[in-house]
């Protein structure tokens, strides 16, 4: 019997010294309505969630938090607690009692924008003056409005905010754990303008200061004063603004919710006016199959440590054409707040703002976060995906059973079981079948140097074809030059994990002109696995580069030229004495990644034997559309002079030692 006393107590205790999750449900105390996104808090709101569309919440209590007060508030109503514990297995109704829409005792001094300029002017008195690491819930999904949902995914979000003194500095976002669900006729193209994990910053507005609190667009807007009302619990002015009659910036309505007392934005309800939908695709290119036709936000804020912190981000976009109607969702709710351990992220760790959900390949799983706090997904979602996840089930079953027959045709029977092979805490670039090949093309825009070598002076070239009234002398005079920009791309399959091929091309500007191809392969190691990506390459290149001296436009009285069996019977042509050399070049080079999208890479190269020529070369120059013709140096009718001397050896070449020196664009 003392066995199994002693074996109880030892149970308890183990289960006291863990998280507990409290699951619950919000209700309007008068009609017994589910008050939907009300906020739930605990610890002085350190600890929080929201309540979804039915009034459901779910929250994780830690054990230092379980013997504290749970809070509920939502604008408009009161403010309701529940002592904790309670009882586990238990779900926890909450009626919210409606609060007076005109408050009592509140005296309205001031102008509706002197409202909002004083609370602009207090930011740094209100906000973090010091970066502080949220941790939150985020969930990102895709759907026809009020059908079938297409997306769904959800992760826990380490997100560092900086300073609000200083607004155009963001913060960074880590990713603790994913999971995502994605219908099988999904169509990623329609997801590519989600906002991603990145709204806690950008949908930041007060860290932000988004055009409707920032004192260069206030004459943008009309602001006037609504009933005062309480915003989670706490008196609020309500400010409502507008776009100003013949406004051409404003981008957004909506109404402001400002403390009475400490002039804090705690929270604003706004979307993007039909002009701000306009300028903002404008702005951020937003393709047409992707194009949404409305957008509102939801943001609020939450006192923690005597200062406001980001409380909940709820982002919804709507497409209504082309047909079918989309919606996409983004929303982010803190649940615990941290303001003394807030060192920078390492760079590995640290989300780039290309890097969204739709590349993990993990599976939704209902009983994946039994104890973290999450926002409860609906009853019709949460069957849909049940739905979706039976149907795969019993498809994949089928299918490997069939698999197996054909295999074993002499085994009676045979036991299937299915298993996940993903981590469920990792990310993944490994895409759908098909996905893959595109996945390792890469692309980069850069810009070289090309190290010259030019033969300067007086430059006297004849070209006399026979039989022909085309028979130009030009002078010139060639300056030295030992250095031209050559602003070029190039195109990178990875076909192994540190092997990449690579076309190259780019085009010489400047008084010598001309362009390089060039085809080869290199080997990328990184030298730093666990920080800011440095990596070393050495590779080989086959190169083509045409360097060309131009000589000028001259008009052509010989309407049946031809060179070299072309016709060129343009009125006006264009000469340039152009080298053309051709070889191997072994490059070695240096590469750090600035962020997803941006490389720093520094390469040297070498000219193993080149192969080089001189040749002339005739454009015709009608409109937009020109034909080229080559004439080889030679041939008799071409005579070239440098400083009254036949020049035997090419005007212009490159330098055997070459320079890469660029900002490369692209991300595999």
């Amino acid at each position: 019997m003392l066995r199994f006393l002693l074996l109880g107590l030892l149970t308890f205790t183990a289960g006291a010294q863990g998280p507990v999750t409290i699951k619950g449900r919000v209700l309007d105390a008068q009609t017994r309505q589910p008050v939907s996104y009300a906020q739930i808090g605990v610890g002085g709101n350190q600890l929080g969630t929201s309540a979804n569309e039915e009034g459901r919440f779910s929250l994780s209590i830690p054990p230092e938090y379980q013997q504290l007060t749970l809070e509920i508030t939502f604008i408009g109503y009161r403010r309701a607690t529940v002592q904790l514990p309670v009882p586990a297995g238990q779900e926890v109704q909450v009626l919210l009692a409606p609060a007076p829409t005109q408050l009592a005792n509140v005296t309205v001094s001031g102008s509706a924008l002197g409202i909002v300029r004083a609370a602009v002017a207090r930011i740094p008195r209100n906000y973090p003056a010091r970066p502080a690491v949220l941790t939150g819930f985020y969930r990102e999904s895709s759907n026809v409005p009020g059908g079938r949902y297409q997306y769904l995914a959800e992760g826990i979000l380490k997100v560092r905010k900086v300073s609000y003194r200083t607004p155009r500095e963001t913060g960074d976002v880590q990713l603790s754990q994913t999971r995502k669900y994605e219908a099988a006729d999904s169509s990623r193209i329609q997801m590519l303008w989600q906002a991603g994990p990145f709204i806690p910053h950008r949908f930041d507005f007060v860290h932000s200061r988004a055009d409707f609190i920032n004192k260069a667009h206030f004459s943008e807007y009309d602001y006037q004063m609504g009933d005062p009302t309480t915003f989670n619990g706490r008196p609020v002015y309500v400010i409502i603004f507008t776009p100003r009659r013949g406004a051409t910036k404003a981008n957004y309505q909506g109404r402001l919710y400002i403390d009475l007392d400490t002039y804090a934005f705690l929270g604003a309800d706004y979307h993007l006016t039909p002009g701000g939908v306009r300028r903002y695709q404008a702005q951020f290119g937003v393709q047409f199959s992707s194009a949404y036709t409305a957008r509102t936000r939801h943001v609020s804020y939450q006192r923690y440590a005597g200062r406001w912190h980001l409380k909940r981000v709820w982002d919804q976009a709507v497409r209504t054409t082309p047909s079918p109607p989309y919606q996409h969702t983004s929303e982010f709710i803190t649940t615990a707040i941290d303001t003394a351990h807030t060192a920078r992220p390492a760079y590995a760790d640290r989300l780039q703002f290309e890097d969204v959900f739709l590349r993990n390949s993990v599976r939704y799983d209902s009983t994946f976060w039994q104890h973290y706090t999450t926002l409860v997904l609906p009853k019709q979602v949460a069957q849909q995906l049940l739905d979706e996840e039976r149907q795969r089930k019993a498809e994949q079953l089928f299918s490997d059973s069939a698999a197996m027959a054909d295999r074993l045709p002499a085994l009676d029977s045979v036991a299937l079981t299915t298993a996940s092979t993903s981590p469920p805490d990792t990310i993944s670039d490994s895409r759908k079948p098909g996905k893959r090949t595109y996945g390792q093309l890469r692309y980069y825009l850069s810009i070289n140097a090309v190290p010259l070598l030019v033969t300067s002076g007086s430059l006297l070239v004849s070209y006399a074809p026979a039989g022909s009234s085309f028979a130009p002398v030009i002078a010139a005079t060639v300056r030295p030059r030992q250095l031209s920009a050559m602003p070029g791309g190039s195109y990178q399959y990875r076909f192994a994990q540190r092997w990449v091929a690579r076309y190259g091309f780019g085009t010489v500007r400047g008084e010598v002109r001309g362009g390089l191809n060039s085809w080869g392969l290199f080997y990328r190691y990184n030298l730093s696995q666990r920080h800011r990506p440095f990596y070393v390459r050495a590779g080989l290149d086959y190169s083509t580069l045409k360097l060309r001296q131009r000589l000028g436009r001259l008009p052509n009285p010989d309407a049946n030229l031809r060179v070299d069996g072309t016709r060129l019977n343009a009125s006006r042509l264009a000469l340039g004495l152009q080298t053309v050399t051709t070889g191997f070049q072994p490059h070695l080079g240096a590469e750090l990644e600035l962020n997803a999208r941006y490389q720093l890479l520094l390469e040297a190269s070498y000219w193993v034997r080149p192969r080089t020529r001189q040749e002339l070369l005739l454009e015709e120059k009608r409109g937009f559309f020109r034909s080229n013709a080559t004439v080889s140096l030679s041939s008799p009718e071409l005579r070239v002079q440098l400083n009254n001397e036949p020049l035997h050896s090419p005007l212009v070449v490159p330098q055997r030692f070459g320079v890469r020196l660029g900002l490369q664009f692209g991300q595999f």
